[in-house]
């Protein structure tokens, strides 16, 4: 299977990166693995509409090619990011806006959205400062992107795992969130 991977996360010490590391590390290496590191690619997140750039010819656009290149040919997609103010990195949205677009992940029907990246799923892994007792009770980018972006663009199904109130954590949970992650990365 071939595994892309989308991570948002601008601290390389960060325990976003430690999970990064450890679905790397722990997934079967008969699976095939890139990683979309959005900061250290320095993506430019800026969506342009003006005279040269057109909404309509976004899926056609030089500067995102690669990535749709990456996800047309990837099987499952792993989101890696935090949580901040109820929203996903900026850098990651910006992604999300210039690449998940019409003619590429979509097109419009006459009621709703066709989906064109039918036959991918998707595992979403956010961070939050929140108590797990908030979360059922929390609209979030991670729910977002499952049930507003993934699932409209075809891709299906599509996991969610938040690890809550990872700022105030101690190492041993830190250190259980991450063994955690790395059964369900061993499972793909």
């Amino acid at each position: 299977m071939n595994i892309l991977i989308i991570y948002a996360h601008p601290n390389c010490k960060s325990f976003n990166n430690a999970i990064l590391k450890q679905v790397e590390s722990s997934i079967p290496s008969t699976h095939k693995i890139k990683t979309i590191d959005l900061y250290k690619e320095n993506f430019d997140p800026v969506l342009k509409f003006d005279e040269e750039n057109k909404r309509r010819d976004l899926a056609k656009s030089p500067e995102t090619c690669k990535y749709r290149d990456m996800i047309k040919e990837a099987d499952k997609l792993i989101f890696i990011f935090p949580i901040w103010w109820s929203g996903m990195p900026a850098i990651l949205k910006g992604f999300i806006d210039r690449v998940f677009v019409s003619g590429f992940a979509y097109s419009y029907k006459k009621i709703g959205l066709e989906g064109h990246l039918k036959g991918k799923s998707a595992w979403i892994i956010t961070t939050m400062d929140a108590p797990a007792i908030a979360l059922p009770f929390c609209n979030d980018y991670g729910k977002v992107l499952k049930n507003q972006i993934l699932k409209p663009c075809g891709i299906t199904p599509v996991k969610l795992t938040t690890l809550a109130q990872v700022e105030s954590s101690s190492q041993e949970k830190r250190k259980l969130y991450l063994e955690k992650i790395s059964v369900m990365a061993t499972r793909i």
